[in-house]
């Protein structure tokens, strides 16, 4: 790995006197596993090791399952939990979290800054924000040879760009997606879904469904995340919707011809919670300081194209590329929260999936089954 010089301000002495953490404390972290978790295990894991700590890492499937048998049994065996947005959301809600001061678990910025060094408002009192990533659509660049799509409207145009869709098998993003091509304003997206229940939902299928019945068109649906990018470098869709850091993995890993479009992306979240009634309660709260720190937050970004919710570790990545594992790529103009990126973006309706999943996905079933 390439690092600059003053990067070496990262090794274990250093990071003891800028962090304060104590040493000898033990933690159990839990997060999903994969290329995600790797991340984490290297980003900062390693790091905080070296110090004299022990972290003793767990893998689940997500949810809210496992977290609430642990604490409404009195048997809490997890300490620090990853979860998404909503699920963070409903968990603190329910109080099987613990509520944490931001301020008391957020190391200084080099320029001072705590709090207020954060891109994404706090979605609740109990949540400490790690990663962004984000729903975008992306292209196969060899079959436009002159004109590219740009914008969330080209998914819909098949005059310009003609050729079959990928989409997910769920909702999710497909619902947006269509609303704003349809003329709602993005950032009204989620207050129309709400205002308009059904007929929200009516006008967006409505908007898919011609798309599907185009002879120019088609939709092609999806299940697992690694079959955007498959789909898009054998031909069999022009265009599909997918996740950020998927579409990264296939250009950077495999060269595959594929471009994002990132205007109308819906940024997406990940967290730290500390469960209600955690082991190492300290520890944990140690443990999160030192995670989220400038330095820490952003080496994750090595290893996964997910943008840190920090702005001062968005800035050292911008300042320091390429700041990737091959020590060759630019990874700044893959991150959700790249300046380019941001022209024009929501961030996901976790309320309102959180209260609507249910009756959509029935909509979305009965709609795909008449196709």
């Amino acid at each position: 790995m390439k690092m600059r010089s003053w990067l070496i301000a990262g090794t274990a002495g250093a990071l003891i006197s800028a962090t304060g953490i104590a040493q000898g404390s033990e933690v159990n972290v839990t997060s999903i596993g994969g290329a995600y978790q790797r991340s984490q295990e290297l980003g900062y894991g390693k790091a905080y090791q070296k110090l004299g700590n022990k972290i003793n890492w767990n893998v689940y499937s997500g949810g809210l399952g496992e977290v609430r048998t642990q604490v409404e049994s009195g048997n809490v065996i997890w300490d620090v939990v990853d979860m998404n947005n909503a699920d963070s959301n409903i968990g603190c809600a329910e109080g099987i979290f613990e509520k944490i001061d931001l301020a008391e678990v957020t190391e200084k910025a080099p320029n001072g800054a705590t709090v207020d060094d954060y891109l994404i408002k706090r979605p609740n009192d109990c949540a400490i924000g790690t990663v962004i990533y984000s729903w975008t659509f992306a292209f196969n660049d060899k079959t436009f040879s002159g004109e590219q799509p740009s914008k969330v409207a080209d998914y819909f145009d098949t005059k310009r760009f003609p050729g079959k869709r990928g989409v997910w098998s769920s909702p999710t993003q497909a619902i947006e997606l269509a609303l704003m091509a349809d003329g709602v304003a993005l950032q009204e997206i989620y207050q129309y879904l709400e205002d308009n229940g059904e007929e929200a939902i009516d006008r967006a299928l409505a908007k898919l469904k011609a798309l599907n019945d185009d002879p120019n068109g088609g939709l092609v649906f999806w299940n697992g995340g690694a079959e955007p990018p498959e789909l898009l470098a054998k031909g069999e869709v022009v265009m599909s919707t997918g996740w950020s850091g998927r579409f990264y993995d296939a250009v950077v890993k495999e060269n595959a011809p594929i471009k994002q479009v990132w205007d109308g992306q819906i940024m997406d979240f990940q967290n730290f919670v500390v469960l209600k009634g955690a082991p190492h309660l300290d520890a944990a709260k140690e443990f999160l300081k030192f995670a989220t720190a400038t330095d820490n937050i952003a080496e994750t970004v090595r290893y996964i194209p997910y943008a840190p919710w920090r702005k001062s570790a968005l800035d050292k990545i911008l300042a320091n590329e390429p700041w990737s594992e091959d020590g060759k790529t630019a990874v700044g103009p893959h991150l959700s929260t790249y300046p380019d990126n941001m022209k024009n973006y929501v961030e996901m309706g976790s309320d309102y999936w959180q209260n609507h999943q249910d009756e959509v996905n029935e909509r979305w079933s009965a709609w795909k089954a008449g196709l």
